[in-house]
This record gives structure tokens, C-alpha cells and sequence, in this order.
């Protein structure tokens, strides 16, 4: 589906990680007679289904071949660390998320592009101007590039046109709050929004009878990273830290401005299609797809591999998509970048021969050839979105991209600390209580400062 996770790893996962390399060790670099193999671990993602499709359409007048090995999102992560600390030497490639960046580098798990950029030819292969900053600053750690980006996934808001300009609802709206419905600018709109839309089988929607309950915005929030990678959004929104403070090395769970988008999230949590806790990315797509809800707000990717597909989606030509709400007036419709990658594998015994095939496949053109298998690859090269054929083809990739590009909104990047992935984890465990009920907001942050001042103290930042 796209770069956001799918489960959680298992204790009893790790040891068989650990047994895996015996398994796949036994790939040699080289395949059939001439073929060079270069080996992939990732995970069963559609957009990386179609990167190995195209790599080795490419590669095989080349004489090589791209073979994965492809494990839950989260187990990629655990897998490429635990390689790199005992050794193993089985991979080439490995996905990289951009909230993976600072421990995998710290690990010495993967090795920065900027060392293969040795000579102008290596430089020219990368084309490192064409790139997008706006969306491939995640991948990058120290002035270096740590990965070629394959794809950005900027969080939007999705949106039933149909709905937002029907004249019953719009009469209805604006008699019930006093301003005119249109695409939410701020969350205070959201929120009015979301609430207006969510109605019960048999009421009226657009003049016709609900047949099942219809919501006002729809959300993935299990947890594993998904409810923290879409909470994140609200939260810059809302003038907090991502977690800490990355000056002072104060970790700031429990700041005002946490505690006012946590108690945003649990009002809004109201107005999204129950069993949202055990959504992930992409399902909450396959709900508004069903024609039962009003707004989505996620991955941009997510929401078009599903919602203009005609055999999964039946408000097709119904959906547009905007920037996100805005909340404080110096963080204009406020995200947090979002994007994936494919690093070199620092222990990897072909890593010159992967860097350069990595240069080829993710170039303009392969990029192009990526998006004819996955449609809703959002490109991270400017040659690519300015493309006549892919403005033509993917108009709505075109036009998001656009509209960021020339509307700078505030975007927030993950903070460069090889933590980051469990201060995330305690700050999403206490937010799941909260939207539960299981804690008071005030309880769960305060008791996530606590641990996150014992992880920031035990790690050195804080005395």
C-alpha cells in the first residue's frame, strides 16, 4: 500500500530475524551464469513491488536482478539493525522510512550516497538538484543523503466534493454554525466539519437515506506507528514539539501545547468509523471508498492507490485534496514530512554495483516506469512532477505536489536522534490510552514525560 506501517514486531519475531540470514544467506552475489543479484530487504509494500518489477525489467539487458526479501514494515527496521550489529552480510538494499534515519545511521547500518558521490559522474547519476527538499529533507542527517528517495508521502486532507457542494447540506451547515461549509482552513472547521457529516443509518444524506452509518472523518489509528504518524500532523499544528525539545534536549510530552492536541484528537475520535484502532494505512481509505465517510486525512499515496481505483472505490471522481488545517498563525497549515527511500546496506560486498543500478532505476525515467505499476507513487524529482506526460497522467499527484510547492506550508521533520523510534513508541502508548479512555489525557502524558525523561537521561541527553 505505502510507507506507513503494518504491525508491530514480536518478542518471539526477533529470534526468528535472527535465524532468517541462514536462510537467505545462501543467495550468492552472483545468480545464473553473468547475472549480477543484488538482494533487497523491504517490506511486501505496492509501490516496492513495482520498484523491483521495474528494476529488473531494467536490469536484465543489464545482466542483473534485484531479489527481495520482504517482512512487515516494522520488521524491516529490526531486521537491518540487528543484521548490522552481528555481521551478516546478505543485503545490498534496505528500505529506509525517514523516522528510521537516525538510528540506522548511528548503527552503521547503512552507508550515506553522499560517499558514493565521488566524481562528477557519480554526482550527475544522483542529480541530487532535481530532488524536491521539501520532501526528501526526512532522508537527509548531517549534510548527508542517506538514501535515493523513491517516494514522498505528504499527509493531506481527501474530501467528498459531492458533499461539500450539495445545496441542502451546504443550507444546513450554514444555519447550524454560521459560516459557509467549505474546505476546512482551520481545525476548529475540521472539527465543525466532522461533526456535521457523522449521521446514523436511515438519516438523510444528499437528500437520500443513509443504508449504514456514515462518518465525518475517517483515520487509521492502530498502533504500531500508525496513530502517531497521523496524531503528529495535529500536534505540530498545535505549536508542540515533536516529543522533545531538539534545543534543549527537554522532552516535552506533557507541554500545554501536547496536552491541547491530545484532547483535539480524542473530540475528533468521535467522528471517525469505530474500530479505528485497528486500522492501518490504507484501510481507513477502504471506508470512505464505501461511500460512508466525509474527510480522510492521511498519506496522500494511501489515499490514491485506493480512492480513484474503480474496482475498489465507489466515489470515484468525488474526491479532491487539500493542505491541512491550520491552528497557530506562524505554522500555516502545519505537517510533518514524510518519506521513503533505498539506502545501501553498509556491510553490503557490492555496494558500488548497487549505488550505481540505485542511480539508474530511481532516475526520471524509472521513476516514470515506477509510476506505470503504482499509480500513486508521489515522485520526489522535479523533473519527474513537471513531466508533460505525468501532469497529463496523474493529475492528482500533479496537483498536490503543486499546491505544496507553491503554497510552503509548514513542515516539521523528524528530529535527528537514534531514540526517535522509542521516544515515538512512549508518546503513542500514551496517547492510545488517552483516545481509550484508559487514562485521563493529563495521566497519560504526564506519565510519558516521566519515561521519556528516563530514556533521554539514560542516553546521555539530560543529568
Amino acid at each position: 500500500m505505502s510507507c506507513q506501517p503494518r504491525y508491530r514486531v514480536a518478542a518471539g519475531l526477533i529470534v526468528l530475524l535472527l535465524l532468517l540470514p541462514a536462510a537467505v544467506g545462501s543467495v550468492s552475489p552472483a545468480g545464473a551464469a553473468g547475472t549480477t543479484t543484488l538482494t533487497f530487504l523491504g517490506p511486501d509494500f505496492d509501490e516496492w513491488i513495482a520498484f523491483v518489477k521495474v528494476a529488473n525489467d531494467i536490469g536484465k539487458p543489464m545482466g542483473i536482478q534485484i531479489k527481495p526479501e520482504y517482512l512487515p514494515w516494522d520488521d524491516v527496521f529490526q531486521k537491518a539493525l540487528i543484521d548490522s550489529k552481528t555481521g551478516v552480510r546478505t543485503w545490498d538494499y534496505v528500505y529506509i522510512y525517514n523516522t528510521w534515519v537516525p538510528g540506522l545511521a548511528a548503527a552503521k547500518a547503512i552507508q550515506p550516497i553522499n560517499d558514493f558521490m565521488t566524481t562528477p559522474e557519480a554526482t550527475n547519476a544522483v542529480q541530487p538538484n532535481d530532488f524536491i527538499t521539501l520532501t526528501t529533507a526526512g532522508l537527509e542527517l548531517n549534510g548527508k543523503l542517506w538514501a535515493m528517495p523513491m517516494l514522498a508521502a505528504p499527509y493531506m486532507l481527501g474530501y467528498r466534493t459531492d458533499l461539500f457542494s450539495d445545496a441542502t447540506e451546504k443550507q444546513a451547515f450554514q444555519a447550524k454554525y454560521g459560516y459557509a461549509l467549505a474546505v476546512p482552513q482551520t481545525y476548529k472547521q475540521l472539527m465543525d466539519i466532522a461533526q456535521f457529516f457523522t449521521r446514523k443509518k436511515g438519516e438523510m444524506l444528499a437528500g437520500r437515506p443513509l443504508n449504514d452509518d456514515f462518518y465525518g472523518i475517517v483515520m487509521a489509528n492502530k498502533r504500531g506507528g500508525f496513530l502517531f504518524h497521523r496524531f503528529e500532523h495535529i500536534l505540530v499544528a498545535f505549536g508542540a514539539d515533536l516529543v522533545y525539545n531538539p534545543k534543549t534536549m527537554q522532552p516535552t510530552a506533557n507541554s500545554p501545547e501536547s496536552l491541547a492536541a491530545v484532547k483535539y484528537y480524542i473530540q475528533l475520535h468521535q467522528y471517525m468509523q469505530p474500530g479505528t484502532d485497528t486500522v492501518t494505512g490504507g484501510g481507513a481509505e477502504r471506508v470512505m471508498a464505501a461511500g460512508r465517510g466525509a474527510m480522510a486525512m492521511d498519506a496522500l499515496d494511501n489515499m490514491l492507490s485506493v480512492l480513484p481505483v474503480s474496482k475498489l472505490s465507489s466515489v470515484v471522481g468525488s474526491i479532491r485534496y487539500a493542505l491541512l488545517p491550520s491552528q497557530v498563525p506562524n505554522r500555516p497549515h502545519a505537517n510533518v514530512g514524510d518519506a521513503n527511500g533505498l539506502a545501501i546496506y553498509a556491510l553490503s560486498q557490492q555496494k558500488d554495483a548497487a549505488f550505481k543500478f540505485a542511480t539508474k532505476v530511481l532516475s526520471t525515467q524509472g521513476t516514470k516506469e515506477i509510476m506505470k505499476e503504482y499509480p500513486a507513487l508521489v515522485p520526489m524529482r522535479a523533473s519527474v512532477v513537471q513531466d508533460l506526460e505525468v501532469r497529463r497522467n496523474y493529475t492528482d499527484v500533479y496537483a498536490a505536489v503543486d499546491l505544496m510547492i507553491k503554497q510552503k506550508p509548514y513542515t516539521a521533520f523528524i528530529p535527528p536522534l537514534k531514540e526517535w523510534v522509542q521516544a515515538m513508541d512512549i508518546y503513542e502508548s500514551a496517547l492510545s490510552a488517552a483516545l481509550s479512555g484508559q487514562q485521563s489525557p493529563e495521566d497519560a502524558l504526564n506519565g510519558a514525560q516521566a519515561k521519556e525523561v528516563e530514556l533521554f537521561t539514560r542516553a546521555g541527553y539530560l543529568r
